[in-house]
């Protein structure tokens, strides 16, 4: 990703000034929707190291760097639902957009962080399945076009 390019965790901001900054360890993010709008940049911009340093050690025993990445997946929208932070706990609830396989697929989670040391990590997550049937045709596409459902991913 360039520098000057929005930044793809859909902050409004240049990339340079959102997440660079945490991916090159310049900075480290100060809530736990930074860091998981960090981490999803991560996943498209392939930066497996800073996805593997803000795995909390105790979750990522079994993690590789390889493991963290599905380089057959194309993400293409990050919708956060909910974010909560309670203490040094975080749970940020949101729906990751991606095709594969030229099919537009969708990953809902419930993510947990923790702050350890004034740096967030994440933890693990609850999946929740998305049936992608109840989609309306005339609904606005998830995947962040400003299209109709209809006209771009059906």
């Amino acid at each position: 990703m360039k520098a000057e390019q929005v930044c793809v965790c859909k902050s409004g901001k240049k990339y340079q000034d959102c997440c660079q900054i945490f991916h090159n360890f310049k900075s480290k993010a100060s809530s736990c929707e930074q860091l998981m709008r960090s981490r999803y940049s991560a996943f498209i911009c392939q930066n497996a190291e800073y996805l593997l340093a803000t795995y909390h050690p105790d979750f990522c025993k079994k993690r590789s760097i390889a493991s963290l990445l599905e380089p057959s997946s194309a993400w293409v929208n990050l919708e956060i639902i909910a974010a909560t932070t309670l203490g040094d706990t975080g749970f940020i609830e949101f729906k990751a957009w991606y095709f594969k396989d030229e099919k537009l697929c969708c990953h809902h989670e419930l993510s947990r962080f923790i702050n350890n040391d004034e740096q967030w990590f994440y933890c693990d997550g609850e999946f929740y399945p998305i049936d992608l049937s109840k989609l309306k045709r005339n609904s606005p596409c998830p995947c962040g076009s400003a299209k109709k459902y209809k006209k771009c991913c059906l």
